[in-house]
């Protein structure tokens, strides 16, 4: 079945496409994702966070793919469709028939805002790469003389960026996990398609979406992906706090950790502790009242290694980012309080790490989590 084609206005775009693009995280918590960031020192208070993305909204349109309803969805003012523009389209329906021929990639993003984030970045990031691939192999085809021309209209929409006046955050001053995020489908996902189709060409890419990366360790690690690597299990949790609202959950993701860690780091130590990552089960919770916010995960290593070098990742994040004072030590655990809490404990096989805007609500996390504190 081939995918629908529609033209939209202008007016039609602007609500078609945000819904698109706000799909999974980020966006769709702007109401508590300032908070969690300024707990970890990433932001200041007061960061309009929606800005860093408002950049992708206010980027001038071209056509796109929903998902949710199927169809590939062109501008009408855009044609007749100039080389740039024709390029963009082909790749939207590339992504458009993969999600056709495989519903399942389908159902992983339309999902992504309740389930599992990571294996829905996972797939969007092999479906992005193979367009990609295609728009790549598109060019190829073109007379130089055009080719060169495609470009020239790319570097002019390259130069309409936003409403240059400063009030739009840019890519340096947004928190590092967004930034990876947010680029991990294109770049992450155009390296393993490119990978899979030197080695074995379209038929190791069609193999590839019958069985697509699970977690975005295996988009960021090929040779994982290769072997088909399966995370660790993790066993879920519940946390109950009074005032409170799980708001997120499931798994980070080592794409997530790279970007949590990152931001306090330099990129190399990040990395390195990040590719150490097995598996984990997460929760955060905010409470709307207050606009505090809590945040717990559990965290399997691949290695003693691995868990060490995560391990003082985390510590260096809790003391450079966060607002708190000295710490203390109660058996595997280490707590710190100030005017905001953290806790990490290390046991064998796992990482249990807790911060908190309340350190009692904190400290009653860690206890549901199995953490002695006494």
């Amino acid at each position: 079945m081939r995918p629908w084609v529609e033209t939209i206005t202008l007016e039609e775009y602007a609500v078609r496409h945000l819904a698109v693009d706000r799909a999974g995280f980020g966006v769709g918590g702007m109401d508590y994702l300032p908070a969690f960031f300024e707990l970890l020192g990433m932001v200041s208070p007061g960061t309009d966070l929606a800005a860093f993305y408002a950049r992708d909204e206010n980027a001038p349109p071209s056509s796109f793919y929903d998902p949710v309803e199927g169809e590939v969805l062109i501008p009408e003012h855009l044609l007749p469709l100039d080389d740039y523009q024709s390029l963009v389209l082909v790749g939207e329906l590339t992504k458009a028939l993969s999600h056709h021929r495989h519903p399942s990639l389908l159902e992983a993003l339309v999902e992504a805002g309740g389930g599992d984030v990571d294996r829905s970045a996972a797939h969007r990031a092999l479906l992005e790469g193979e367009a990609i691939l295609v728009q790549t192999l598109y060019m190829e085809s073109l007379p130089p003389e055009r080719r060169a021309l495609l470009a020239d209209q790319a570097r002019q929409l390259a130069e309409v960026d936003g409403p240059g006046d400063g009030s739009v955050p840019s890519p340096e001053e947004a928190p590092r996990l967004l930034l990876e995020t947010t680029r991990f489908p294109t770049r992450a996902g155009a390296s393993l398609v490119i990978d899979l189709y030197r080695q074995g060409g379209f038929t190791a890419l069609d193999q590839a979406l019958d069985r697509p990366p699970e977690t975005t360790e295996q988009v960021l690690h090929p040779d994982r992906y290769k072997v088909l690597e399966p995370a660790m299990e993790v066993d879920p949790f519940g946390l109950v706090v009074s005032g409170y609202e799980v708001v997120d959950e499931g798994t980070w993701g080592e794409l997530r950790w790279l970007g949590l860690l990152a931001h306090h780091s330099d990129p190399v130590s990040a990395a390195r502790a990040a590719e150490g990552w097995g598996g984990d089960r997460y929760q955060l919770l905010w409470a709307p009242a207050s606009g505090k916010l809590a945040f717990a995960v559990r965290l399997a290593a691949d290695s003693f290694v691995d868990e060490s070098e995560v391990n003082a990742a985390v510590r260096d994040l809790i003391r450079s980012g966060m607002d708190v004072g000295a710490s203390r030590v109660v058996d595997t655990a280490t707590e710190w309080e100030g005017a905001d809490y953290a806790m990490i404990s290390w046991d064998v096989g796992v990482i249990t790490w807790v911060v908190a805007s309340d350190t009692e609500v904190g400290r009653q996390i860690a206890a549901q989590l199995g953490v002695n504190l006494a």
